[in-house]
């Protein structure tokens, strides 16, 4: 898992959400952390942090924006489950297909 430190941030509730704060770091973690100072974890220091634009669409726009990458990282994430159950029954089912290979009742 990886492991990150910043600085808090307080949204100011009038022009953005909290929310669309996460998702728009999100979105440029990866690219702010390829500046990083390499450590022994990554880190950015305020100068780094306060180069970060981010685009503030009106309160309205940002809720559908926040609305929709949720409902996309809520399926991503019943994707991952079903791909760990698949692989898991798939580990459980190689060994009876080896056995039956060597003993040649395939």
């Amino acid at each position: 898992m990886d492991r990150h430190s910043i600085v808090g941030i307080v949204a100011n509730q009038d022009i953005v959400t909290s929310e669309f704060i996460y998702w728009a770091l999100e979105y440029t973690k990866k690219v702010a952390l390829e500046g990083a100072t390499q450590t022994t974890q990554p880190n950015m220091n305020l100068k780094d942090l306060a180069r970060i634009k981010v685009p503030l669409p009106p309160l309205e726009e940002q809720c559908r924006v926040v609305a929709y990458l949720d409902d996309l990282q809520a399926k991503v994430d019943a994707l991952k489950k079903l791909q760990a159950e698949t692989n898991a029954e798939l580990e459980a089912l190689l060994p009876s297909v080896l056995d039956k290979a060597f003993k040649g009742e395939l």
